[in-house]
């Protein structure tokens, strides 16, 4: 199953649009939520205000309710209006004028009141703009008022406004008959005009309910009234909170309708725009908090990159670092640390290590087993014993190779690194007997010069090995030891006849272009043990000179005068 690598890039990238997804979630719901109790809170102020404003048009209809009592108890309109009641066919002209000129003088209590008429049985009586009302309105308000005893009536019309009606009873001796029907008109739609004006937040539509009767409205026709429940509706496409009360005086029931706009002085527009500038605001933060983030990761990328190449072993020279922050002093601490490791294991380690390896692969080339040294020995007693000299004699070489095959050592002096090429040429002999003419020419004050342990054997092997086996002829193998003096180093070279090497023979073996085969192997562990023993500048090298195949190495170590042969 695939699994996408969680990175610490990729970790805080997450978490940045995490944060700023909660965030987001927070915000609106923290702005629905504040929106939400912030329009209950108008709600309940507009529902207040509504209040207060309505008082003023109730204050109207106190006036109106009030100027109806006054018909009711005023002495001239008793007497008038009973004599007319008596006398029907008697009054005159100058009574009626009468009535009218008192009935001015009532009007003019208020502005809003724009008409007073008297219904009695002669006709109608009124001062004003006139009634407004059509016959059969004012007809069946008539009947509406005489049907209430006196009562108060209020009647609404299309044209914006609202009557009272009431019936003047005689109220002399108490007979209570009936002497007109009196008609207040009150103009409510100049009314709410003028309020509107004075109040700047006031509704845009008004209701006006008596009991169960319309008596106002500016509600638009083609919409149907909202519910009881209802806190919001759209008026004429403009969304409105819904207001409603009951005026004290007049008891009548209203619906004020206010823009939500207006009450909430925009809170939309303003909540919309908060909310945009936060989240912008948030959003430079966090691109800000991105780079700043991607930056740090960079640095870290940068750092584990050079940690990766210093891990396969590559080491890269430290570069600069500017700034103090703790990325840059772990930066700095870690090119020390490099620095000082590449220098410890450069001095000791690799070349421990790589010696030691080098080592074991030239041991694990020889069979080296104890139990093999011990045969050996035991084949070498019983030959002897037998009077087999050839086969006490190569198991006797055979059994020295083995024993410093097992030996600890690494140095060995020279003398007993040729003892160890003459056991094996000794062997080679006996199996290949008289076609091998070995030589040994070193002075005897080398012969203590230290060298590492089968370092000339395997050349003597390999100089048998590619001459004697491969060209099946006789081979002379010539092994010599010469001093350096001006170099403070002593050479040694075996020589062979029979064959010879090719041109760069150790870079080719090292690039793999020449496939090694055991003895070539044994030229790459001499070389690498000599580098690492005594440095770069010493180790193998051939030649092929005067019909001979010719390696040869240097060691550190003084030179002398005589030698052996």
């Amino acid at each position: 199953m695939f699994r996408f690598p969680m990175t610490l890039g990729r970790r805080l990238t997450l978490v940045l649009v995490s944060f700023f997804i909660l965030m987001l979630v927070v915000v609106a719901g923290l702005v629905v939520y504040l929106r939400g109790d912030y329009l209950r809170s108008i709600y309940s102020l507009g529902n207040a205000n509504a209040g207060n404003i309505m008082t003023r048009a109730d204050s109207v209809f106190d006036d109106a309710m009030l100027l109806g009592d006054l018909f009711v108890a005023d002495e001239f309109f008793q007497s008038r209006l009973s004599e007319m009641k008596d006398n029907p066919g008697t009054s005159d002209s100058a009574t009626r004028n009468e009535i009218v000129s008192r009935l001015s003088t009532m009007q003019d209590t208020s502005i809003y009141i724009t008409d007073v008429a008297l219904m009695t049985d002669g006709g109608i009586l009124h001062y004003g703009e006139g009634v407004g009302l059509s016959s059969e309105a004012l007809a069946r308000a008539a009947e509406m008022a005489l049907d209430a005893g006196g009562g108060i009536v209020w009647v609404g019309s299309d044209g914006g406004s609202v009557y009272l009606v009431r019936e003047i009873r005689r109220v002399e001796n108490l007979s209570l008959d009936s002497l007109a029907v009196l008609f207040i008109r009150i103009d409510t739609a100049l009314l709410m005009a003028d309020i509107r004006s004075d109040m700047s937040d006031a509704g845009i539509s008004l209701i006006l309910f008596s009991g169960d009767h319309l008596l106002y409205s500016d509600y638009p026709h083609s919409q149907a009234f909202p519910d009881d429940s209802d806190r919001t509706a759209d008026v004429g496409g403009t969304p409105c909170f819904i207001f409603r009360g009951t005026l004290a005086e007049s008891g009548f029931h209203f619906l004020d309708f206010v823009p939500v706009e207006s009450t909430g002085y925009g809170i939309d527009k303003a909540v919309a725009g908060a909310f945009f500038i936060f989240l912008l605001i948030l959003l430079i933060f966090l691109i800000i908090l991105h780079f700043m983030v991607r930056r740090i990761i960079a640095r870290i990328e940068r750092l584990r990159g050079k940690m990766d190449t210093f891990e396969k072993g590559n080491y890269i020279a430290p570069s600069p670092v500017s700034g103090g922050d703790e990325i840059s002093s772990l930066d700095r601490h870690f090119d020390m640390m490099a620095s000082g490791y590449k220098k410890v294991v450069e001095d000791n380690y690799i070349k421990q290590i790589m010696l030691k390896d080098s080592s074991i692969r030239m041991l694990t080339q020889q069979i080296n087993p104890h139990f093999l040294y011990n045969v050996l020995d035991s084949v070498y007693w019983l030959a002897e014993s037998r009077g087999d000299e050839d086969i006490a004699q190569m198991s006797y070489d055979l059994a020295a190779l083995f024993r410093m095959a097992v030996s600890e050592e690494d140095m060995i002096p020279l003398s007993r690194e040729l003892e160890l090429a003459d056991s094996y040429m000794r062997i080679q002999s006996c199996r290949y007997p008289g076609r091998i003419d070995y030589s040994v020419s070193v002075p005897d004050a080398l012969m203590d010069v230290m060298v590492p342990k089968f370092s000339i054997q395997p050349l003597a092997e390999n100089a048998v090995i590619h001459s004697l086996e491969v060209s099946g002829g006789a081979v002379s193998v010539y092994v010599s030891a010469s001093s350096l003096e001006r170099e403070g180093k002593v050479s040694v070279t075996v020589s062979n006849t029979g064959s010879s090497f090719p041109d760069g023979l150790l870079e080719k073996l090292h690039s793999g272009e020449i496939v090694s085969s055991g003895t070539r192997i044994g030229l790459l562990n001499i070389d690498e043990r000599l580098r690492l023993l005594f440095g770069d500048g010493y180790g193998l090298s051939f030649t092929n000179e005067g019909g001979m195949a010719s390696v040869s190495f240097s060691v550190p170590g003084e030179v002398g005068c005589s030698e052996r042969s």
